[in-house]
């Protein structure tokens, strides 16, 4: 099973928010689980196979700097749909017979650069493995939310969080390289993300106007 089919497996995202509050044993994980151990079992050695957990001696914890790569993958949805659009104007303006192919290929180039360079800023490592361990320890939360959320949906949400967060981080001052190498990564993933329009969303405009709301 691959790794992000287990974040979208609600067995294996119990496991992994449990992990999120400490380190664990096979024994404690069933039992908060409610799980059998054979099952618990399966599920930890299909975890620290797909990289996702780190095993010492006979405990297990989460192996945030190979996660944060996988989280990164999953976490850019409206990132990745974006990003061409970035680029096509500039392989029309050159005549670029093929310009939505051009634009495509240069998209999936940039995006391996960024998810590069925020996977190596341990600002933002910090920052993903604070966003879980609180996740996994909300006292508010009703008794069951960890029950039903997946470790998937909880990526899935970032981009959305994002869009509310960056006005607010643009105030803060920043003193160190990796904050401000975070802060330009991050803006640049607002803006493309606010930018971009789907079909439904460029008609939902249009409505706007046409109704003289906008």
């Amino acid at each position: 099973m691959s790794a992000e089919a287990l974040l979208d497996n609600q067995k294996a995202s119990q496991v992994f928010f449990v992990l999120a509050q400490k380190r664990a044993g096979l024994s404690q994980i069933a039992k908060t689980c409610k799980l059998k151990k054979t099952e618990a079992g399966k599920i930890l050695d299909r975890m620290f196979k797909s990289g996702i957990l780190t095993k010492k001696r006979n405990s297990f914890d989460i192996d945030w700097e190979r996660f944060v790569p996988i989280f990164l993958r999953k976490a850019m949805n409206v990132y990745a749909a974006a990003m061409p659009w970035k680029f096509i104007p500039r392989f029309v303006e050159q005549g670029e017979e093929n310009f939505i192919e051009a634009a495509c290929a240069k998209a999936e180039r940039e995006l391996a650069r960024v998810k590069v360079k925020l996977g190596a800023n341990d600002l933002f490592q910090d920052l993903i493995r604070s966003y879980f361990e609180i996740l996994a320890t909300e006292a508010w939360a009703p008794d069951d939310y960890l029950e039903d959320l997946r470790v998937a949906d909880a990526i899935d949400e970032f981009e959305y969080a994002l869009l509310k967060l960056l006005p607010a981080i643009r105030r803060k001052k920043r003193d160190s390289k990796q904050a401000k190498d975070l802060f330009r990564l991050l803006n640049d993933w607002y803006k493309q993300v606010v930018g971009y329009d789907t079909p439904s969303g460029s008609a939902l405009r249009a409505a706007f106007q046409q109704q003289e709301l906008l």
